[in-house]
């Protein structure tokens, strides 16, 4: 028996949501897997996979002309590409905490990157992960790659719900015989390292298969974080491009694309693809910042901005007896949902315990709900914060002091947070968007409509007095240019 699922086809308005107030193709849904009662396959296996600041543009499926992702393509084709998919943040750190927690990281004081202090600070030792929601459903949960959310032994994975680890504890790493933790040790991955751990969440995949018993997996690339480091081969696999930066990046996406592959081919040789939701994702937008030739199109903005560039994800997801593939959906979600989403495929409980801020995305795939997931969703990174509400976004923003740029107009990055003080003295910055008709976020409409500032604003405010206070203060801010107007953006 199939279900309508509320879908766009997928254009040139599915890649920037432009065209979402046409009225959406219906496509069919799927619930033809092993039924058990509910209308809904039994327990699937689910691997998350999250590639490290990866563009918006940087897939095929995406719009991108310069990289090469076949098997991301692929992804797309056989699954559902989600065109407003939103991180829970615009840097590395508390992206994670608010994916693997299904709660705003700022909830509980997460709310800047870890930078040197990850030694001793981390994701609060009383939140509750993905690991040890499906643990607790009977799952097999396995953490490989770039961890980044606290080095202590009480926020290692092997604390946090996972059964086995083979990563990264910090932010970044070199790519070639990287040094790794597996499980609490210390051990060298011989060659290239987006590979390596490609190899460690097959072997992983492998293991879980033979037991029959079902599994959960994330597979954290490091990829195509910097330092810009790729092998030959993914060289020649970019030869249409300049040698450069440009070109070092694109190989490095090349990569992750492989390891996409590897992981779907581990799936289907032991013969639980059908059975298996992947869902791949980033963990923020690229770092245009640093002119390695990636990109955010058709949005503005990179890594650590709260524009679309800084937060809209590539989001795909695919499971064959559950969802149908080669379809859009086109409604704001976030990496908050895969907590409840996740939690209802599993069958696990998620009472007690503080709310979760995501919401079970199933029933809007295969239309039992109508109707967008969220009522509005909401960013904060220090004095600055933004909020999305239906086709409307709402950015307030901390002016920077104008001598912060250089003696040729450039800003200067990144400075110490401290060197103005907070609020600003300079004012701040209010800024309101389209993203409908303006998914480019290049006209404010603030001036123009301070009704609708003035609601947002309301709406963030009752946000904010929901929040923790940060559990650590922010080490680094960039001075930008946003609107003709020079900011400090906090991380």
């Amino acid at each position: 028996m199939s279900v309508p699922l509320r879908l766009v086809a997928a254009g040139a308005c599915a890649l920037t949501g432009a065209c979402a107030a046409n009225p959406p193709v219906e496509s069919p849904g799927r619930a033809d897997g092993r039924p058990d009662g509910s209308g809904r396959p039994q327990r699937p296996n689910i691997v998350l996979l999250v590639a490290d600041d990866l563009g918006y543009g940087d897939l095929g499926s995406h719009g991108s002309a310069t990289m090469r992702t076949p098997r991301l393509d692929r992804l797309a084709g056989e699954g559902v590409r989600f065109t407003a998919a939103y991180a829970a943040a615009a840097v590395c750190s508390p992206s994670r905490a608010g994916l693997i927690t299904g709660r705003y990281p700022q909830r509980h004081g997460h709310e800047f990157n870890l930078a040197g202090r990850d030694a001793d600070f981390g994701l609060a030792e009383e939140e509750r992960t993905l690991g040890d929601l499906m643990r607790g459903a009977g799952y097999a949960t396995g953490y490989v790659g770039k961890w980044h959310l606290g080095r202590s032994p009480d926020r290692h994975p092997l604390s946090r719900g996972f059964d086995e680890f083979t990563g990264v504890l910090g932010g970044d790493s070199g790519y070639f015989d990287a040094v790794v933790d597996r499980g609490r040790e210390a051990a060298r991955l011989d060659g290239y390292l987006t590979d390596a751990l490609t190899r460690e969440a097959t072997g992983f995949i492998g293991r879980q298969a033979a037991a029959r018993r079902p599994f959960f997996l994330v597979l954290s690339w490091t990829a195509p974080h910097t330092p810009l480091q790729a092998t030959p081969e993914d060289l020649e696999a970019v030869a249409h491009l300049e040698d450069g930066p440009g070109r070092t990046y694109a190989a490095m996406v090349s990569s992750v694309d492989r390891g996409v592959g590897a992981v779907l081919d581990a799936l289907a040789g032991h013969g639980v693809d059908g059975d298996t939701l992947v869902v791949f994702t980033s963990d923020n937008g690229c770092v245009g910042y640093l002119d390695v030739g990636c990109s955010n199109a058709p949005f503005s903005g990179f890594k650590r901005f709260h524009l679309e560039g800084g937060i809209r994800v590539p989001l795909i997801m695919r499971w064959p007896n559950g969802l149908s593939g080669g379809a859009v959906y086109r409604e704001p979600v976030v990496s908050l949902d895969f907590f409840a989403t996740f939690a209802a495929l599993a069958g696990a409980s998620t009472r007690g315990g503080p709310p979760r801020d995501g919401v079970d995305l199933l029933p809007y795939l295969t239309g039992r709900a109508r109707g967008a997931p969220h009522d509005a969703l909401y960013w904060r990174a220090g004095p600055n914060r933004a909020v999305r509400r239906g086709r409307f976004k709402l950015l307030e923003i901390n002016r920077a002091d104008p001598a912060a740029a250089d003696g040729g107009g450039a800003p200067v990055a990144p400075v110490a947070p401290d060197a103005e003080p907070v609020p600003s003295p300079h004012g701040r910055v209010t800024l309101l968007y389209d993203l409908l008709s303006d998914p480019a976020e290049s006209t404010n409409l603030a001036g123009r409509m301070p009704g609708r500032v003035r609601r947002l604003r309301g709406r963030l405010d009752r946000w904010e007095a929901s929040l923790a206070e940060p559990a650590w203060p922010s080490d680094l801010s960039a001075v930008r240019t946003i609107d003709g107007e020079l900011v400090r953006l906090f991380f």
